[in-house]
């Protein structure tokens, strides 16, 4: 079985097989990674890939799968970013049990 070099960022080089691997590609915007798990450390290491690696890659038998980008990155944003005071905010309106009718009642009551 043939190995693949790679290097982990706290290891270094590391010696892998075609299972180690696998391809991710975006279907949104072409671009691609691969990632695998450093068989010396554990961790999951992933790292982007130029379409010639991902050619080499893919006809040496790794495995490749796709992934979309959020379409909430489409969306319309009005308003700032949220703040820490808008998360702590949020945490106390929904402590008690009728949190939900109470949203619903402050929604209806800024859309009039």
């Amino acid at each position: 079985m043939p190995l693949i070099k790679a290097s982990c960022p706290s290891c270094g080089d590391v010696e892998l097989t075609l299972s180690d691997l696998k391809v991710m590609v975006c279907s949104t915007d072409g671009r691609a990674s691969y990632n695998f798990r450093c068989p010396k450390c554990t961790f999951r290491v992933s790292k982007a890939a130029e379409k010639a690696v991902v050619d080499v890659l893919l006809s040496s038998g790794v495995t490749m799968s796709f992934w979309r980008l959020p379409l909430e990155l489409d969306e319309e944003h009005v308003g700032g970013p949220i703040s820490y005071d808008d998360l702590m905010e949020f945490h106390y309106e929904i402590a008690g049990s009728d949190w939900l009718d109470r949203l619903n009642e402050k929604k209806s009551r800024s859309e009039e």
